[in-house]
């Protein structure tokens, strides 16, 4: 198998997001900046700013969107996974990151990323005490479903 190579298997469910979404149409187009809402597990300090939000027009019932994630220093993510792939760019600050069974590794200001899907992310953190950690994130993804999953 090619590393980083997901099967098809788990992509059924969300073809069956994807058959509601067409059914349903997806989000606008053109959203306005929103703040999006911590989890109930996800510490009050991270912010996610949807900043662009794009429906697909060759794959109906897909769209991508872009956001702005911000952690204030010392800030870690729960454990969690993405149902797609992500990629990143830290614009400013850095972060320790290890998905399931991997060593820790940092990307810092500058530096670009992959976030893998439906592989349990154990560490997410900006492992900084003074300073915050801004990044962009990217993900073409099934309209209505969540870029994060906490267990």
């Amino acid at each position: 198998m090619t590393p980083g190579f997901e099967p098809l298997r788990p992509l059924r469910r969300l073809a069956v997001l994807s058959l509601t979404s067409i059914a349903l149409g997806c989000a606008s187009a053109t959203p306005q900046p929103t703040q999006v809402a911590p989890s109930a597990t996800a510490s009050p300090a991270i912010s996610r700013t949807l900043l662009l939000q794009q429906d697909l027009p060759n794959l109906p019932g897909w769209e991508t969107r872009l956001y702005l994630i911000e952690y204030p220093p010392g800030v870690a993510a729960p454990i969690h996974h993405h149902p797609v792939e992500g990629l990143g760019y830290v614009v400013s600050g850095r972060f320790e990151s290890a998905f399931e069974g991997e060593h820790p590794t940092q990307v810092g200001a500058g530096q670009s990323f992959r976030e893998r899907a439906l592989v349990s992310h154990t560490l997410f953190r900006n492992p900084d005490p003074a300073r915050p950690l801004k990044f962009v994130i990217a993900f073409v993804i099934a309209c209505g479903t969540p870029v994060v999953v906490t267990p």
